[in-house]
């Protein structure tokens, strides 16, 4: 198989990592402690910092990256640490807004939703630890995957500012954490699939709680690709509001 280094819209893509609390989860408690486990951390103070590694296959060809990321507070900061020719790639990430840095540039630039979203940047959405902002539940299902009772949520784009006109997300009955999530267009097309394990243990508000470790995202439409993100090295935390400020990235 053929390896080559992570494309620069690939890389931008997997930065929408975990953010602010969602309408959905908001509005019910299966699905705010099923995003606790995935990095949505809501109603502390806290962020979380951890070590992501990308792994992608399409067409037989071979993609990786691995960066540092940190977010609180609904803010993103991320570092590109490999491949060794991105070095140095700084984002932050606020809502609709993203920067970007690179050694050589005088400042940091600024990067549209639009642009964000194009091509394969697309996936940035899928990759989102808090994917579930910008939608509304509209019907619960209780049904059986792979054994295991799950709740099965439709959540429906809030307006059309939202990526997906509807994400079918499927919870467990019993542990309480998100497994699987599929992904339609606005036409009713499926797009894509991603399933979730949990791997990884933290401590919020002193117990000790199973969070994500592996999300595997195949993109159904034709591309034939599938990406894996692995997440590691998770520290819970306070970081400064500095971390996310754009006048920095150049520092």
């Amino acid at each position: 198989m053929k390896r080559r280094q992570f494309s620069a819209l690939i890389l931008l893509s997997i930065l929408t990592l975990p953010c602010h609390v969602s309408r959905a989860a908001d509005a019910d408690e299966v699905l705010r402690k099923a995003e606790l486990s995935r990095g949505a951390i809501m109603g502390t103070e806290q962020g979380v910092q951890w070590t992501v590694n990308v792994d992608s296959t399409e067409n037989g060809e071979a993609q990786s990256a691995k960066l540092s990321v940190t977010a609180e507070g609904g803010k993103i900061f991320a570092e590109i640490l490999e491949p060794l020719d991105a070095q140095g790639r700084k984002y932050i990430v606020d809502g609709d807004d993203m920067w970007f840095f690179r050694p050589g540039l005088s400042r940091p630039v600024s990067v549209s939703k639009r642009q964000r979203l194009s091509g394969d940047a697309a996936i940035g959405d899928v990759a989102s630890t808090n994917f579930l902002d910008g939608y509304d539940i509209a019907g619960v299902e209780h049904k059986d995957h792979e054994g295991v009772l799950h709740n099965v949520y439709t959540l429906t784009a809030a307006s059309r500012s939202s990526t997906y006109g509807k994400i079918i997300y499927w919870v467990s009955s019993k542990g309480g954490l998100g497994s699987k999530a599929e992904y339609y267009a606005p036409s009713g097309k499926l797009l894509r699939i991603a399933t979730m394990s949990y791997g990884n243990q933290v401590t919020l508000s002193g117990e000790s709680v199973p969070f994500i470790s592996e999300m595997k995202i195949e993109d159904i439409t034709g591309s034939h690709r599938v990406t894996t993100l692995h997440f590691t090295d998770v520290q819970i935390g306070d970081y400064p509001d500095s971390l996310f400020d754009p006048e920095n990235l150049k520092g």
